[in-house]
């Protein structure tokens, strides 16, 4: 019985822990604040995510904020509708929307192209509410002036809607300023294991194409968990060759290992040396990995595994790329600034390690 009572304190507090992440120790600038007024529809129909749709007779709803704050007790499809413009950053910026938490599935579309997905809808329904979500988007899509972003969301029950965030809006990561060689973007993809996945030479044509860094659930793979293979192919620039350089792969959940040309450099046991480090955190943790002298090459492939163990998985948060001995302390310190203050983590770390 003892037994019996200490597992469910277990699944308990472990649900308990599964929190958004939060922007508290990356250094991101706001670009557009897409918090206040937007246009709002309960319904459902795929001519919505149009730009050129009219929606001047649509309602006014406050985002972020649970849509029963205006339409009360409905369950069922809603749309929103938002007009913006986009103000100067950083020529080699990567952006990315952030917008809270939606209950419970959500697609978002800007300019009319679907950037991304979270949760499943009908007929294989799963729900997302509790995940934070945040998208990429892909190059060239936004224009100086009149864009329009448009998001479904599908609630089963209670709270609907663009229902909690502190931070709805268009963000710059200015850790990407620190990068000597900016790896995001494509990477090829697979959630099958295969022989000689880790080498150099391995084939994978077959493989899917995925954006880095954004959660795997919003780009086909909704609700799996369990261990998937990245891979990125680059060139190295003649000016890094005599540097010493770092891997850094931002945050990825929950557990990673690292190849460079088929040799191991990097896991996530690795980041013990942090004090505040436990298995339930790990997706919190920046990773910098070392490069070892001579191991790179004019062309070089990284091969990240990673291991999911429940809620959303991948590569998620920047910066990635190759960064120099100092600028890869500055990324080291953003674990140092991290909240490690949750009461619940502290209860997790400590029955797990009874």
């Amino acid at each position: 019985m003892q037994n019996l009572m200490l597992n469910k304190v277990r699944i308990l507090l472990l649900m308990l822990l599964i929190v958004p992440a939060t922007m508290r120790a990356t250094d991101w600038s706001c670009v557009v604040n897409l918090s206040g007024s937007w246009s709002f529809s309960v319904g459902d129909d795929p001519a919505w995510a149009n730009p050129k749709t009219d929606v001047s007779d649509w309602d006014r709803i406050s985002v972020p904020s649970a849509w029963e704050d205006y339409y009360e007790g409905y369950d069922g499809y809603g749309w929103y509708r938002k007009n913006f413009d986009m103000r100067p950053y950083p020529d080699n910026g990567k952006l990315t929307l952030l917008l809270g938490q939606i209950d419970d599935v959500d697609e978002v579309f800007i300019n009319g192209t679907k950037i991304g997905q979270t949760g499943s809808f009908f007929p294989n329904y799963k729900t997302a509410y509790d995940y934070y979500r945040r998208y990429n988007f892909p190059d060239g899509l936004l224009k100086p002036t009149g864009n329009v972003i448009a998001v479904r969301v599908y609630d089963e029950g209670q709270n609907g809607g663009i229902c909690n965030g502190d931070e709805i809006g268009i963000y710059y990561d200015n850790d990407v300023s620190l990068l000597s060689l900016d790896l995001s973007g494509d990477w090829k993809f697979s959630t099958y294991r295969e022989s000689g996945v880790t080498e150099k030479n391995f084939n994978d044509n077959k493989w899917n194409s995925i954006k880095v860094p954004q959660y795997w659930e919003s780009q086909g793979y909704p609700n799996y968990d369990g261990r998937a293979w990245y891979r990125k192919e680059f060139t190295l620039p003649a000016r890094l060759k005599s540097e010493s350089l770092y891997l850094s792969l931002g945050r990825i959940d929950d557990m990673d290992k690292v190849y460079l040309n088929g040799k191991l450099i990097g896991r996530t046991e690795d980041l013990e040396i942090y004090d505040r480090y436990n298995r339930w955190n790990s997706w919190r943790m920046y990773r910098t990995y070392r490069i070892p002298d001579d191991l790179l090459q004019t062309t070089n492939v990284v091969v990240v595994e990673v291991l999911d163990e429940q809620g959303q998985g991948g590569i998620y948060e920047g910066p990635i790329g190759l960064v120099t001995r100092k600028n890869s302390y500055i990324l080291e310190d953003r674990n140092e600034e991290e909240d490690w203050s949750n009461p619940v983590g502290k209860i997790i770390h400590s029955i797990f390690n009874w």
